[in-house]
């Protein structure tokens, strides 16, 4: 599902990254810290179905990078592509330790917990809990991992042990050039660098053909989602991690998407190719029609200021595919905004960067509960804020249900707002998507809510909703307060 910065799933993406933040106090300041987005594909056993093949999209924070042993946290998604499940569709978290070998091997130790399902099990699916024993081979950018998996799902009826495979990529955060002998590229800052990246919202009109249950054969019908990304800059390519959801028409159907962006033009307009690769599902929307999704697609873009400096407008037309019998094209138009991803330095240490401004990334992680006579659910999530002036501030959340009656694969992507009423107290407001396991399953999957907040750091919040499994929910949320982000200027 999508919100704001954060939408559906993830964006999540940069929800985890944050929570490792607290980590890295003890950290010399002369260190780096690195990113490293993630593909992998594993299995879960379904008794009496056949195994769950899952397509994994990962983001590891790497905390104490320059050690030969080091400890790593961050979100992952995870999508079935193949057979009767096709659509199933996770989100969670991972945390993990590597060890250096040699120059070129690493042994990497991995725990996991998600939340999701669908995919023709609407109800049986909630939390799943998984670990990860695998070598990693590469250099300092490209590497290879292959591995051994066992997970465990509430229900009992998928997990068991599983090989894993991956590939992951190496982005690096903020460096001292004169002990890792990295340049800078921005003027004035002749002692740091910063991860050039992207957060962005978008729109997405799409006509799909041979949707589930067209008695009709052969025809297209019209849908929309709504997502957000977050894309990191390179020199030769974009790398962007998408999460997005049915508005309508197949509400509750959700992607989680890489796409690779070749830079072939540059400048205030450019107009460059584009590959995809993820998985999409959820709910009891298109059952098995979920799954794989690759494609081709054309980007335009027009950078707002100097470099995108404002921001940036763009357009895409994707040709996408599944492994079923379902294809659709699609026109996405969105906005991103730029950000320097870089740990901000404490007040007792020598200073690393000048490159977060004072509008920076925030976040919280908790949980939140829904209850009524027919309908209950705990689902987990995040928030991520960018926007904060004054009393007001705008943020993005999502929540998946872990446990729960029917509402075992319900998620939310939503907009939120705040604004203080008193130092520990807050009016609240949220839009966005949320459907799954059971909920505005085939239909529109718009909800809107509104509610107090109460606490500092530890925020309880109660609202009501139109669009919900239930007419309140109550949710504890803990904040972050170290950012590793702000709105590049």
């Amino acid at each position: 599902m999508r919100g704001w910065l954060k939408p559906s799933k993830l964006v999540a993406e940069l929800c985890a990254l944050v929570l490792c933040t607290g980590a890295l106090r003890a950290q010399n300041p002369t260190s780096f810290y690195t990113l490293q987005p993630r593909v992998g594909f594993y299995q879960m056993a379904e008794k009496g179905w056949e195994p769950l093949t899952l397509h994994l999209t990962a983001v590891d924070f790497i905390l104490n990078q320059r050690a030969r042993t080091t400890v790593y946290l961050g979100p992952r998604m995870a999508g079935n592509f193949l057979g009767v499940r096709a659509g199933y569709i996770s989100l969670g978290a991972h945390a993990g330790i590597q060890h250096q070998l040699s120059p070129k091997l690493t042994l990497r130790a991995e725990l996991d917990g998600n939340a999701g399902g669908g995919g023709y099990a609407q109800d049986g699916d909630g939390w799943v809990l998984g670990s990860t024993a695998s070598l990693i081979y590469g250099g300092r950018t490209q590497r290879f991992e292959a591995g051994l998996t066992y997970h465990y799902a509430s229900g009992g009826m998928i997990g068991g042990f599983s090989p894993y495979v991956g590939l992951s990529r190496s982005l690096q955060l903020i460096a001292r050039p004169a002990t890792d002998n990295v340049g800078s590229d921005r003027k004035g800052e002749p002692n740091a660098v910063a991860l050039r990246a992207h957060v962005g919202l978008y729109v997405q009109p799409s006509a799909g053909r041979q949707p589930y249950g067209d008695p009709e054969g052969d025809r297209a019908y019209p849908f929309t989602m709504f997502g957000a990304e977050l894309s990191f800059e390179g020199k030769r390519w974009n790398h962007a991690l998408s999460l997005s959801a049915a508005a309508d028409t197949f509400g509750g159907y959700m992607l989680v998407m890489n796409s690779v962006t070749p830079k072939l033009t540059k400048g205030k307009v450019q107009l460059n190719p584009q590959l995809y690769l993820g998985a999409g599902g959820g709910g009891r929307s298109i059952h098995y029609y979920g799954g794989l999704h690759y494609g081709l697609g054309l980007e335009g873009a027009l950078n707002l200021g100097r470099q995108g400096r404002w921001g940036q407008v763009y357009w895409n037309h994707q040709f996408m595919f599944t492994n079923g019998p379902w294809n659709y094209q699609a026109d996405q138009v969105g906005l991103r905004v730029p950000l320097a991803v870089a740990r901000v330095p404490h007040a007792n240490e020598v200073p690393t960067h000048q490159a977060v401004p004072r509008y920076t990334l925030e976040v919280g992680v908790g949980a939140k509960g829904y209850r009524s006579d027919s309908l209950w659910a705990a689902c987990v999530g995040g928030e991520v804020r960018l926007l904060h002036k004054g009393p007001l501030s705008v943020y993005g959340s999502t929540w998946w249900a872990a446990v729960g009656g029917d509402l075992g694969a319900y998620a939310e992507g939503l907009i939120d707002a705040t604004y203080q009423l008193h130092p520990a107290l807050r009016a609240t407001a949220s839009g966005g998507l949320g459907a799954g396991g059971g909920v505005n399953h085939l239909g529109d999957a718009y909800m809107l809510g509104a509610g107090l907040e109460a606490g500092r750091r530890t925020r309880l919040r109660i609202q009501v909703w139109q669009g919900a499994p239930s007419r309140v929910s109550l949710g504890l949320v803990y904040r972050f307060e170290q950012p590793i982000a702000g709105v590049a200027q």
